[in-house]
């Protein structure tokens, strides 16, 4: 019985010690944030509509601008209230939005259409 013990506590040494080789070997990758393009256009009805009425699926898409409109700062669109209200909400800050053929946080995209003027287009 001692000899098998000994054998076990060599096999689950090697299995252990090749996993931790395994896994140590993996690449690590770092991802940047990509940069949004100064030149994108938000549209509202395209963009930011859809991805409101995903929370806000009972208001109409006038109500929905409007409510957005009074919470946007379009001077300073980094201080918009509407940013400050959803920021408790993990799946705002995280949700990302194919914007022509660019891939923007719900916030970015949000300051981007207020830096545009926040226009009902």
């Amino acid at each position: 019985m001692d000899r098998k013990d000994r054998i076990l506590r060599v096999l689950l040494l090697s299995l252990v010690m090749a996993g931790s080789f395994i896994l140590s070997s993996c690449e690590q990758y770092s991802w940047a944030k990509e940069e949004v393009p100064e030149d994108l256009i938000v549209s509202y009805s395209e963009n930011i509509y859809p991805f409101c009425h995903g929370c806000h699926g009972s208001w109409s898409i006038d109500k929905t601008y409007d409510n957005l409109y009074a919470n946007v700062d379009t001077v300073t669109p980094s201080s918009s209230n509407v940013l400050k209200i959803h920021s408790s909400n993990p799946a705002f800050g995280s949700a990302m939005i194919m914007v022509d053929t660019v891939l923007v946080s719900a916030p970015d995209m949000i300051m981007l259409w207020a830096s545009q003027g926040a226009q009902y287009n």
